[in-house]
C-alpha cells in the first residue's frame, strides 16, 4: 500500500477510535512509524486528510442511499437497505460523533455534508412512498413529511447517542442493530396488523428480542 494511502486508512482508524479533536498529524506520524516530514509530503495539515476521507465517505454513502425501486420489496429488505445505510456510517462514524467541530472549521464540508443530509431525508421520503404504495403503512402526507424527518434525525444522530451513553466501553457495532430498530420504531404507528407482526418478525432475526431494544 502507497504511503499516501497507509496514511489515510490510518487516519480514519485513529480518528474513528479516539475521536478526530483527539488525534494530531503527529500521533498519525508515530502510528505509522514515518517522519512527520514523511506526511506532510503528502497532506500539508489534519484537515486536508479529513476533505480526503470526506470525499471518500460522499462517494460511498450517496451510492449506498440510492432507494430501492423493484416492487414487491417487503420489511427484510428495507431493513437491510438502512442497515446498509448505518454500516457506512460506521464506517466513518468520526464524522457524526464529532460533526460540529469538524464542519465549523471547513465551509466546504458543511455544504457537502448538509447534501448528504438532504439526500438522506429524499431516501427516506421515497422508501416511504413505497412502502405506502405497496400497503405496508397507512399514511398522510403531512404525517409522512414529518415522518422521513423523524428518522433522519435518529439516523444522524444515533451513534453520537450511542458514543454517549458507552463511554469507556468497548462497545462496537452491534449498537447498529439497535439502532436501525429505532428507525423503524417511527414506521411502526403506521403500520396495520400484519405489518406489525413483519416488523417484529425482522426485529426479532436481528435483535433477539424487539421492543427490549429499546430500554
Amino acid at each position: 500500500m502507497k504511503t499516501r494511502d497507509r496514511i489515510l486508512v490510518t487516519s480514519l482508524e485513529l480518528f474513528n477510535l479516539c475521536g478526530e479533536p483527539n488525534v494530531t498529524t503527529i500521533d498519525i506520524a508515530n502510528e505509522m512509524d514515518i517522519s512527520p516530514g514523511n506526511l506532510y509530503y503528502h497532506f500539508r495539515n489534519k484537515d486536508e486528510i479529513i476533505s480526503e476521507l470526506f470525499q471518500t465517505f460522499e462517494a460511498d454513502i450517496l451510492e449506498v442511499l440510492e432507494s430501492p425501486t423493484e416492487p414487491g420489496l417487503d420489511m427484510m429488505d428495507y431493513w437491510m437497505y438502512v442497515q446498509l445505510i448505518f454500516e457506512k456510517m460506521w464506517q466513518y462514524r468520526f464524522l457524526y460523533r464529532d460533526p460540529i467541530t469538524i464542519l465549523e472549521r471547513n465551509d466546504r464540508l458543511q455544504k457537502k455534508f448538509n447534501r448528504i443530509l438532504d439526500r438522506k431525508r429524499a431516501a427516506a421520503r421515497g422508501v416511504l412512498l413505497m412502502m405506502r404504495e405497496e400497503t405496508l403503512i397507512q399514511i398522510r402526507d403531512d404525517d409522512l413529511e414529518r415522518l422521513a424527518t423523524n428518522m433522519l434525525i435518529t439516523a444522524t444522530y444515533w451513534l453520537n447517542y450511542q458514543h454517549l451513553r458507552n463511554l469507556g466501553s468497548q462497545r462496537g457495532d452491534c449498537d447498529l442493530e439497535t439502532g436501525i430498530y429505532q428507525v423503524f420504531s417511527h414506521i411502526s404507528p403506521y403500520l396495520p396488523a400484519a405489518g406489525q407482526e413483519m416488523l417484529a418478525a425482522v426485529a426479532d432475526t436481528y435483535l433477539g428480542a424487539g421492543d427490549s431494544a429499546l430500554e
